[in-house]
């Protein structure tokens, strides 16, 4: 199975979309205006692995067809409290659920905080992303999602696209991660939230901002954590000095034990090295933003995987500088 996805113009995803096809779209928030209503929902961001590498591209959507995996589907909003409630019962036992978040919102604070909560979580394969914009615009246009069958456009509510598979498939959610736990200081803390000032550094009470400034440590490299053996991520958003307070993209949870990520050489090439080769049975993927960034990924292709770079990625939970891939198997393989 080959992935389905590619940049296409507004007139060839509107085709699509009048055939009725089951489609996920990406791109910037203006370009939605413009599409006709039916199977879909849509995210923005303007950055994308395309077939020439990494660009930023405001005229033309990322396309992701589901139509000819799934035998059913439904598309649902759900607020700040459904999201780890009534969202994880209306999945289909057999397949996949594929989420948009809007960054920053409540609705994605919810979901990265409550969902380890939820003991049916791992019930059902689940894979998505978080909504953005460009960087340079993180202070001015709020990320957004939209509902393609009503046309509602939202920065308080995340949309899944609920599906049930064809008989004798399955599917199957996984990560590439190139970063690794540093054998150095052990870093805990004692809430779970997305910033934090005071914490534990060896046991020890200690201030995080201080932390970094007294190492001169490199903000591009997340904190890692072992979340029963899957090396997870929590990248830095920003540190402010003055306040000693230190904010996040994921968020950091109570007991469990980090460290600083252990520094790379050769950002694109351990990347590139990562990557599983046989993509025969992906179908769809996104990559964090911070890696088109740090990894400095524009005109550069990561192998054939194509997708958005997102504000952060789903992997049942959320996920920082990972790439994230959906594959449909068949049993009998």
């Amino acid at each position: 199975m080959n992935m389905k996805n590619e940049l296409m113009s507004i007139e060839d995803v509107n085709v699509l979309i009048n055939l009725g096809r089951v489609l996920v779209l990406a791109g910037d928030e203006a370009l939605f205006a413009k599409l006709d209503v039916g199977n879909w929902i849509g995210g923005t961001i303007p950055c994308f692995m395309g077939e020439n590498g990494g660009e930023v591209n405001y005229t033309d959507l990322f396309v992701t067809d589901f139509t000819n995996t799934v035998t059913n589907f439904s598309i649902k909003a759900y607020d700040a409290g459904e999201i780890t409630t009534t969202m994880l019962r209306d999945r289909y036992s057999k397949g996949f659920s594929y989420l948009l978040l809007p960054a920053f919102s409540e609705v994605h604070q919810s979901y990265a905080l409550n969902t380890r909560d939820a003991p049916t979580l791992f019930d059902v394969p689940m894979m998505g992303w978080i909504t953005g914009v460009h960087l340079d615009n993180i202070a001015t246009k709020p990320p957004k999602v939209i509902n393609g069958k009503t046309g509602v456009i939202s920065g308080a509510k995340g949309l899944v696209l609920h599906c049930e598979l064809n008989e004798g498939t399955y599917a199957e959610v996984d990560i590439v991660n190139i970063y690794e736990q540093r054998e150095s200081d052990k870093i805990t803390f004692q809430e779970d939230s997305f910033s934090c000032s005071d914490c534990l550094i060896n046991g020890v009470p200690a201030n995080l901002a201080d932390y970094y400034k007294k190492h001169k440590i490199d903000v591009s490299l997340p904190l890692v954590a072992n979340y029963s053996g899957a090396s997870i991520n929590v990248s830095i958003e920003a540190i402010d000095e003055e306040e000693k307070r230190v904010s996040f993209f994921a968020p950091v949870l109570r007991g469990q034990e980090y460290s600083i990520a252990k520094p790379i050489d050769d950002l694109y090439a351990t990347f590139s090295n990562a990557l599983p080769q046989d993509i025969s049975d992906s179908l769809c993927s996104c990559n964090c933003i911070l890696n088109y960034a740090n990894i400095k990924m524009e005109n550069k292709l990561s192998g054939d995987y194509r997708g958005p770079f997102t504000f952060g990625e789903i992997a049942y939970v959320l996920v920082n500088q990972t790439l994230v891939t959906l594959s449909i198997n068949n049993l009998n393989d």
